[in-house]
């Protein structure tokens, strides 16, 4: 009876720790610069009723397919932007990311994890996942069907019913062209393949299946000219892109700090569990080794990493839990320490990421667009004089800028630069933003009208020797410039 008690009890605060610890990590109201992309998009083919297969936002040399593999994000997001507002994109991401959780959560459960051990390594992974959910954007659905894909794999392996894996076709196509994350669930097929192969086990049906689930990527409204784009876009460099950094370049340049240490200690752990293991797969071993590796070249795919974290790892912990207590260890014969266990470790963590102790009891469902991650006054400003023309912006806030100002002032360069972009325009673009050398021609070769860069940057001290242009008008966050020439702010200056 005493023991149920306890149970019951750390039944009750493990439930409650887990919502609160949830609202805490994944409630967040700052808006993401893609989000304004994505919804300049849907704007266009929902009110102007066409698909835009050229890009409309730009007046630098562009290329002549803009392969946005982005698309369907966009329709599906302006038009719950459009009825519900914010809260509906919020609304949206929650549940993707409880779906996310959840497939996490069956996944573990089906290679062989306890509710128990699910929890514990369910609770660090939703940390490290948190990092690619703040925003609302496009990722959340590559995280969703990624997992779904390894859950997929997982019920296949252990079942032998190859008719599951029928279901990876749908998923690709809805994936493919919902994010260009989709080449990761490819790739997690092959992995299998190989790893079953290398294994003795049964290796044709993910091969045949993954060739279909490859073709069915082509049904997208670009064609082939889609795996053009990928097959550029998977192996072009992005050294201007903080997220694509290495993790090694992350902690040299004080970028994503914890997430960057969080993927690392559970990269060990994962390896150490792995390493001493009895019984140890070649196809878990490939996925985490694969993951693990993706994570180290690049911040941004530390999340893929803590999915499978969250449900490869619980098997693990089972097996030596069994092999703790045959060993009859003092721990292992206190019931109440592996229960107690998660609630300690929801504690800890909380206390890592937040250190204010403010309980959130409901998430928050605005998106906001505060100084100094958005131009917000820069933008009233050009709006409050009817300013007209062409934006050379802040990387940052390009989207933001097209989504505000278009049709009335174009961007010379903006977050979908790889997409939209030729790489010969990116190269001076990053070159007029960083203020490195022949940082002008950027300036000089195209017809800017306005500079709305950061204030008291490399490039705003240099623009002020610029005798063609004049501050218009600065905060503390931005400046923008206007060509001495420019008729429109004249004429309103005039007015004044």
């Amino acid at each position: 009876m005493h023991f149920d008690r306890i149970r019951i009890i750390i039944t009750i605060l493990l439930s409650a720790g887990i919502y609160l610890f949830f609202v805490s990590i994944f409630s967040r109201s700052l808006a993401d610069n893609d989000l304004w992309g994505y919804l300049s998009f849907g704007r266009v083919f929902w009110e102007d009723g066409y698909f835009p297969f050229h890009d409309i936002f730009s007046y630098t040399p562009t290329k002549p397919l803009w392969v946005y593999h982005e698309w369907l994000t966009g329709l599906i997001f302006y038009i719950i932007y459009k009825y519900s507002g914010p809260a509906g994109l919020q609304l949206l991401r929650y549940v993707v990311i409880l779906f996310t959780i959840y497939l996490i959560y069956v996944t573990a459960s089906k290679k062989g994890g306890s509710p128990l051990s699910a929890a514990i390594a369910l609770i660090p992974a939703m940390l490290l996942i948190s990092f690619g959910h703040v925003p609302v954007r496009a990722q959340i659905f590559t995280y969703f069907f990624f997992i779904m894909t390894v859950f997929i794999l997982e019920d296949a392996k252990k079942t032998q019913k190859w008719s599951v894996l029928w279901w990876l076709l749908p998923v690709q196509i809805l994936w493919c062209n919902l994010h260009g994350g989709f080449v990761a669930g490819l790739g997690l097929v092959g992995i299998y393949a190989l790893g079953e192969g290398l294994s003795g086990g049964k290796f044709i049906p993910y091969i045949k299946v993954g060739a279909f689930a490859t073709l069915a990527t082509l049904i997208n409204p670009y064609g082939t000219e889609y795996w053009t784009y990928m097959i550029y876009a998977v192996a072009m460099p992005r050294p201007e892109i903080e997220e694509w950094m290495s993790v090694a370049d992350a902690i040299r340049n004080h970028y994503q700090t914890l997430p960057v240490y969080i993927f690392l200690v559970l990269a060990f752990l994962s390896s150490l569990f792995f390493a001493f293991r009895r019984k140890r797969s070649l196809t878990d071993f490939f996925v985490l080794a694969v993951t693990i590796y993706l994570g180290c070249m690049h911040v941004r795919h530390n999340i893929l990493f803590a999915l499978v974290f969250g449900s490869f790892v619980p098997v693990m912990l089972c097996e030596y839990w069994e092999i703790w207590k045959a060993k009859g260890l003092f721990f292992t014969r206190r019931l109440w320490v592996p229960r107690s266990l998660p609630v300690v470790l929801l504690f800890s963590l909380y206390l890592l990421s937040s250190t204010s102790l403010s309980l959130k009891a409901v998430p928050s469902f605005e998106l906001l667009t505060p100084a100094p991650m958005f131009p917000v006054s820069a933008v009233n400003w050009i709006k409050a004089n009817d300013v007209r023309g062409n934006i050379l912006p802040h990387f940052d806030w390009g989207e933001y800028l097209i989504w505000t100002c278009y049709p009335a002032c174009r961007v010379a360069m903006d977050g979908r630069y790889e997409t939209v972009y030729k790489d010969q325009v990116s190269k001076e673009y990053f070159d007029f933003l960083k203020g490195r050398e022949k940082w002008d021609i950027f300036l000089h070769k195209y017809p800017h009208d306005m500079v709305l860069i950061k204030s008291k940057s490399r490039t705003h001290l240099l623009m002020l020797g610029e005798p063609s242009w004049r501050v218009a008008y600065a905060d503390q966050w931005c400046v923008l410039f206007l060509r001495n020439d420019n008729k429109a702010i004249k004429k309103n200056d005039k007015d004044k």
